[in-house]
């Protein structure tokens, strides 16, 4: 396995930390701590047919932060060796799937002073562009095949479950706000488009065996449901997302405790890209 420099891995562990107080900071300078009835809180830009409850959306964050805290802290722990072959040193997988946390988390931060500031063609192309960089680091690693389950969670979880599900849903979301989605047509629209969160997270799951996209899509769908229905209650969206986020759980569900959704074996060959080849 290919060895990372002490300056190499001296610049990727301040990296992370850099780029996690950067996100962390304006996450909570913007969104943490707004009444939800102030009309200058960013989560009432339009009340779009893509925007999520406020409390699920900071629940959300909440965990993906605390795990990205998991996530930081285990590269400062020595790099251990498993008998495991579907298990790359820390070492290796700080080399590999660095850059990517740190280009999430600074999508992040830029992405918030965009949106909060209102300039939303351009905060939607951060968003793309850091839907591009985790959707690489997914197909390229194949972290979702990390194991113990421990490390999995400690791994996949915060560096591409989670900021994937949650880039999908903002594409969607900012997108609405700039193309100002919040007419009849609008919403029409928003009811067929709302359907990809049950058939893209539905092939990670079949595909891949990750319930932990099909996991927290379904919270965000909960979160999506949950606001619609107190914004427009005689509408069809609020029941679309509750029918999709239960139906992802319960696919999640079944592929967590089963493992039998997918049908690509966890082998030697489809070990997770880990090691530099």
């Amino acid at each position: 396995m290919a060895s990372v420099s002490a300056n190499d891995l001296v610049v990727h562990k301040w990296s992370t930390i850099v780029s996690w107080v950067l996100a962390a900071f304006v996450s909570i300078r913007y969104f943490v701590g707004r009444s939800p009835s102030d009309s200058n809180n960013p989560y009432h830009v339009a009340d779009t047919p893509f925007s999520g409850n406020i409390i699920v959306t900071l629940v959300y964050w909440l965990v993906l932060f605390f795990l990205q805290i998991s996530f930081v802290v285990q590269i400062f722990v020595p790099s251990v060796e498993s008998a495991n072959s579907l298990t790359a040193s820390r070492t290796a997988i700080t080399k590999q799937i660095g850059w990517h946390f740190t280009g999430f988390n600074l999508g992040v931060f830029v992405w918030t002073l965009l949106f909060v500031n209102r300039h939303f063609f351009w905060s939607e192309l951060v968003l793309l562009a850091n839907f591009a960089n985790i959707t690489y680091l997914y197909f390229a690693h194949k972290t979702y095949k990390i194991r113990p389950l421990s490390t999995w969670v400690l791994i996949h979880w915060p560096t591409v479950a989670l900021p994937w599900s949650w880039l999908m849903f903002a594409v969607f979301w900012n997108g609405a706000v700039l193309f100002h989605v919040h007419k009849f047509v609008g919403r029409i629209i928003a009811n067929i488009l709302i359907w990809l969160f049950l058939f893209v997270p539905t092939f990670f799951i079949v595909a891949f065996n990750d319930y932990a996209i099909g996991l927290s899509s379904s919270a965000l769908m909960f979160g999506l449901g949950l606001n619609q229905i107190l914004t427009k209650t005689f509408a069809l969206q609020w029941i679309f997302a509750f029918i999709i986020a239960g139906l992802l759980l319960i696919l999640s569900f079944v592929a967590g405790v089963t493992g039998k959704i997918t049908k690509e074996p966890t082998s030697e060959e489809g070990a997770p890209l880990l090691d530099g080849n």
